[in-house]
């Protein structure tokens, strides 16, 4: 009898690792929460995340850097936002393409193999929350200073994520 229990709790155990839900906190300064099983990215996801504004704006600093290197200025993990005929990849920036006190991120979606960059949000972290808006999960962005701390929500607005709302408080001492 004990030890169909110690069995089925480690059958449990296992099954709860195998099924494991993609991370929805992502917070690098955390010990690199979320990211702990960041690849680089594909070459679609590459391609999206240079097109971006962010990229243009970094041109002249990136012009130098080979493919490959420019694969490595990113990690990227995969997230479930949408529609499971889609794969959604959370990016981070590094080198030019990151903020001096604060992380870019951004949402790319791969269907039917191409690749769009859907949110460019810069800060301390972000969550992927439960609520949904046009099929696709809502996101938030949250930052902080010494003085504020701040959080901007994103919905799905049927091609890209648009930002709805954006707060800051002061810091109390």
């Amino acid at each position: 009898m004990i030890l169909t229990l110690f069995c089925c709790a480690g059958l449990a155990q296992s099954n709860r690792v195998a099924h494991s839900a993609p991370p929805i906190h992502f917070a690098p300064d955390n010990e690199n929460e979320g990211f702990d099983e960041a690849d680089p990215p594909s070459d679609p996801v590459l391609d999206a995340l240079l097109r971006t504004k962010e990229a243009k704006e970094s041109s002249e600093e990136l012009k130098s850097f080979d493919r490959e290197k420019l694969r490595s200025l990113f990690r990227v993990v995969q997230v479930q936002l949408g529609p499971s005929t889609e794969k959604d990849y959370l990016a981070i920036g590094s080198g030019p393409l990151t903020g001096a006190d604060c992380y870019w991120f951004w949402i790319v979606q791969v269907q039917s193999g191409k690749a769009n960059a859907v949110l460019f949000t810069n800060g301390l972290g972000v969550d992927i929350l439960r609520r949904s808006t046009d099929g696709h999960r809502d996101i938030r962005g949250e930052w902080a200073t010494a003085a504020f701390t701040g959080e901007a929500i994103y919905r799905f607005n049927g091609t890209r994520y648009v930002q709805v709302s954006k707060k800051s408080e002061a810091v109390k001492p």
